[in-house]
């Protein structure tokens, strides 16, 4: 050995690239899936006011029963709020750790889009004459405080942190607490009731849709990064907190449909509805399923969500989701996302 011989300077030492570390320039993208996901935000952009509610106005105040009313009411209490804890994610969590470009602007998007859904929930709030005092009310009910209490317990301390708070508002939040609330709301227009408002919902589900299968990506392919955290206790934690989600939206359920179960929908059904999604979640994951429930429930559910026309709902106005022209089922809609994803690096789920 050339005993003259220096170790590399600094600047020599290969540097790591990964999502804890910033682009030095903005392409290549190292992460092209996380491009696509925020360009496909961008081409469904939608605004609250697009959406007419007078007929809204209308069941709230005329065609609603008693049992309909309260669930609607106990829903709203919390629907609001929930969207806030999720956007405080974005913005108090991921933009602190996460740093490539591309990365960056796909949560930015996902973070602006969920003001949009805070905004268009407030509005249907404000539109049907709910008081404004009902946007604490949730405090008051053990069901709803216990939910908003479990979401301020997660950090990004450090990278174990990291990957389970990705899981618990990725999967857990954004893509299974949320859908319970979203399956009962599309009920109602199934009957031709608040169909203003399953407008706004429909196109909130494609959003939390597309936030979700992008969030798992982005667990998967940090848990691949950094496998060491990859451990039996990360993924007894999973398990856990998909477990404490699910019962909580059982409580939930069972303050929602207090008076009773409604036309079309029960609150066994949207139990079963949420134990066959958190098993999807899981495998997504890279997790076992906890609950085998291996057909949907709600099978009507799908068939709403992948209409991309909702006749009347825009009162004979087109309610095309996507300014791009979309046409055909989700998966059609995210195919570039998912596309991208599956010849992306860390595609494949989390290892086991």
């Amino acid at each position: 050995m050339n005993a003259s011989a220096t170790p590399p300077s600094h600047d020599e030492t290969p540097v790591k690239f990964d999502l804890l570390t910033a682009n030095p320039v903005y392409k290549p993208f190292r992460y092209p899936w996380a491009y696509e996901a925020w360009l496909m935000q961008q081409r469904v952009h939608w605004l609250p006011e697009e959406v007419p509610l007078a007929d809204d106005v209308k069941d709230w105040h005329r065609n609603l029963t008693p049992s309909e009313h309260n669930l609607l009411t106990q829903i709203f209490r919390f629907f609001t709020q929930a969207d806030v804890e999720v956007n405080n994610c974005y913005m108090k969590h991921y933009s602190q750790v996460f740093k490539p470009t591309e990365v960056l602007m796909m949560l930015s998007a996902f973070s602006n889009t969920e003001t949009i859904h805070i905004a268009a929930y407030s509005h249907l709030l404000d539109t049907v004459g709910m008081p404004e005092i009902e946007y604490t009310a949730f405090l008051k009910y053990k069901e709803m405080k216990d939910k908003f209490d479990y979401m301020q317990g997660f950090t990004v301390d450090n990278k174990h942190e990291i990957a389970k708070t990705l899981a618990a508002f990725g999967a857990f939040t954004e893509g299974l607490q949320l859908f319970a609330s979203f399956a009962i709301l599309l009920n109602f227009p199934r009957y031709g009731k608040m169909k203003g408002m399953g407008q706004i919902i429909s196109w909130s589900v494609r959003d939390e849709s597309l936030h979700c299968i992008s969030v798992i990506q982005l667990f998967r392919t940090f848990v691949q990064e950094n496998p060491e955290i990859w451990t039996e206790e990360l993924r007894r934690e999973l398990y856990l907190c998909c477990a404490t989600i699910v019962d909580h939206e059982d409580a939930f359920i069972d303050l929602a449909f207090e008076l009773g179960d409604i036309q079309g929908l029960t609150g066994a059904e949207v139990k079963q509805y949420i134990r066959y999604i958190a098993d999807r979640r899981l495998t997504q994951l890279g997790l076992d399923e906890l609950y085998h429930v291996e057909k949907n429930p709600l099978p009507w559910l799908d068939e709403m969500l992948n209409a991309v026309e909702h006749a009347n709902f825009f009162e004979n106005r087109s309610t095309e989701y996507s300014k791009a022209s979309t046409i055909g089922s989700w998966e059609e809609a995210f195919g570039d996302v998912t596309a991208a994803m599956a010849t992306a690096d860390g595609s494949a789920f989390a290892p086991r």
